[in-house]
């Protein structure tokens, strides 16, 4: 370079006429999994299609033990009491957004992002209310257990959740484990579910959990804590009246230039048994 010699360069003599280009694929946020939601009872919800914001389930108990019977003999009537249980639709869970008509028209295309977030929001509610609304049976055996060391899940806790739900005649089909990350991990130091020798497939490998572990189909989620939750899927049932409806509403009867996109639903909640069951923390 010569003394003397002005260079013009992007950052600033040019800047003016450098552009600035917007990719059409947007970088996503990382989501956390939402299992809770497929994997209770939703039988009810067929029930609730009509008028009306409550369905009534009722419960048959189990008449007593058989008797045996003289052939001369006479065998007395018994009765058992019905007694019911109440899944209320009484849950509206909303998110809402506005876009002004300039970003619409000027903007990349992104109404359609919008909206997908607006529901995994409402969602991540639900989520969230039907992990609050678990209470596991407090009367003895209690289904609240403890690791047996710190945080760390181990077979021995597996196996005396499995023996709660055994002992409470829980069906073997349709039970379910939800773990966090730290206690989904620790699966991989248990050698009988990731040995060849016991389960197909090669979880050391792809990373991924079994396909089973005694009789749970597990599933696991960042949103639990150091919580595992273990049950069958009747343990707790949600019926929704109004399923998840997305409007969109032109704001110019208001004097406003912009559209706004309101999402919602409607639904009830009900824990129908808690000896169903079983969290370990």
């Amino acid at each position: 370079m010569c003394p003397g010699d002005e260079i013009m360069t992007a950052g600033s003599n040019l800047s003016a006429i450098v552009p600035e280009l917007w990719s059409g694929r947007y970088y996503d946020v990382l989501l956390a999994e939402l299992p809770f939601a497929s994997l209770i009872s939703n039988d009810y919800q067929g029930d609730i299609s009509d008028l009306g914001d409550t369905v009534n389930v009722a419960t048959f108990p189990e008449f007593d033990d058989g008797e045996e019977l003289d052939e001369d003999a006479r065998a007395d009537a018994s009765a058992i009491t019905v007694s019911g249980q109440a899944l209320t639709i009484n849950k509206r869970v909303v998110k809402d957004f506005i876009v002004t008509k300039k970003a619409i028209l000027q903007s990349l295309p992104h109404m359609d992002k919008l909206r997908e977030l607006a529901v995994y929001s409402i969602l991540k509610k639900i989520q969230a209310t039907i992990i609050a609304s678990i209470v596991p049976s407090a009367s003895a055996p209690d289904h609240a257990i403890g690791y047996t060391t710190g945080t760390t899940l181990a077979l021995a806790d597996l196996l005396a959740a499995k023996e709660l739900l055994d002992a409470a005649n829980v069906l073997a089909s349709e039970r379910h484990i939800v773990l966090g990350a730290a206690q989904g991990n620790d699966i991989f130091n248990i050698t009988g579910f990731i040995s060849s020798d016991f389960i197909a497939g090669t979880p050391m490998s792809s990373g991924q959990l079994p396909a089973a572990m005694l009789g749970f189909l597990p599933h696991m989620t960042t949103v639990v804590g150091n919580t595992a939750f273990l049950f069958h899927r009747s343990f707790m049932t949600m019926a929704a009246q109004q399923g998840m409806e997305v409007k969109e509403y032109d704001l110019g009867v208001d004097g406003k230039r912009a559209t706004r996109v309101n999402v919602d639903t409607l639904y009830g909640l009900k824990q129908m048994d808690n000896k169903r069951v079983v969290t370990i923390s």
